[in-house]
C-alpha cells in the first residue's frame, strides 16, 4: 500500500498538475502574514481557513492525475478497493504535508507576534489539517470518475464553497472563529462542534466517494 501511495504521490509530483494550486496556498499565506504583529493563533486560524479551498483545489488536481487508462491498469493490479485505499491515503499525506508547510513559512521566516508555544503549535497544526481535510473529502466527492470533465466538478465544488459562507456552515469561518482567542485554553472548546461535523461530513463523504469511484471506474 505504501509504495502505491508513493507511486501516485511522485505521479503527482511529475505532471506538475500541483503548481497552480500550491502557489494559491503560498500567495495566501504571504497575503495573510503580510500585516503584523501576527498574533499566533488569530493569524493561523485565517490561514486555516485559507486551506479549505487551497485543499480543495489541490487534492482534486491530485485525484485528475492519473488519465482513466492509468486508473484502470492501477485497478486490475491492486483491485479496486486497495486502489481507493491509496488514493484515500495519499490525499491524507498531501494534507498533512500542506499543514505542516502552511505553518512553517511564517515560523522560518518569523512572521509570529511571538514565538509559538507548544499548546499554540498543536491547535494550529490540527486547524490547519481540519480544514484541509474538508476541502479533500469535497474533492473526492467532485473527483473523475465521479464526474467526467472539468467544467462540472469545479462549478460545484466551487459554489459549494462560496454558498456555505452564507448559509452558516463554512468550516473555514467556524474554524477562524474559533482560533481567534487569546487564551490558547479555551481554543478547544470552540473548535469541538466544527471538528464533530467535519468528522461527520468525511463518515459520509469518503466511503461515498469511494464505493462511486469503485461503480464509475
Amino acid at each position: 500500500m505504501t509504495a502505491s501511495v508513493r507511486y501516485l504521490l511522485a505521479e503527482h509530483l511529475a505532471s506538475r498538475r500541483w503548481i497552480g494550486p500550491f502557489l494559491f496556498l503560498l500567495a495566501g499565506i504571504v497575503v495573510l502574514y503580510s500585516q503584523p504583529p501576527n498574533p499566533v493563533l488569530s493569524t493561523a486560524g485565517t490561514v486555516s481557513a485559507w486551506m479549505l479551498p487551497a485543499m480543495s483545489w489541490w487534492c482534486y488536481a491530485f485525484l485528475d492525475t492519473s488519465e482513466p487508462g492509468e486508473r484502470q491498469v492501477s485497478i486490475a493490479a491492486l483491485g479496486p478497493r486497495r486502489f481507493a485505499a491509496a488514493r484515500l491515503l495519499s490525499l491524507a499525506a498531501l494534507v498533512a504535508g500542506a499543514s505542516l508547510f502552511t505553518f512553517l513559512v511564517p515560523l522560518v521566516l518569523g512572521l509570529f507576534e511571538h514565538t509559538p508555544r507548544a499548546g499554540e503549535v498543536a491547535l494550529v497544526l490540527f486547524a490547519n489539517g481540519l480544514c484541509g481535510l474538508a476541502g479533500a473529502g469535497l474533492a473526492a466527492l467532485i473527483s473523475e470518475p465521479i464526474f467526467r470533465g472539468r467544467a462540472w466538478p469545479l462549478l460545484l465544488g466551487g459554489g459549494a464553497l462560496v454558498l456555505s459562507v452564507p448559509a452558516g456552515i463554512s468550516p473555514a469561518i467556524a474554524t477562524a472563529r474559533a482560533l481567534d482567542r487569546k487564551d490558547p485554553s479555551a481554543v478547544p472548546a470552540h473548535l469541538a462542534p466544527e471538528t464533530l461535523a467535519i468528522a461527520l461530513f468525511l463518515a459520509i463523504a469518503i466511503p461515498l466517494a469511494a464505493e462511486l469511484w469503485r461503480r464509475r471506474e
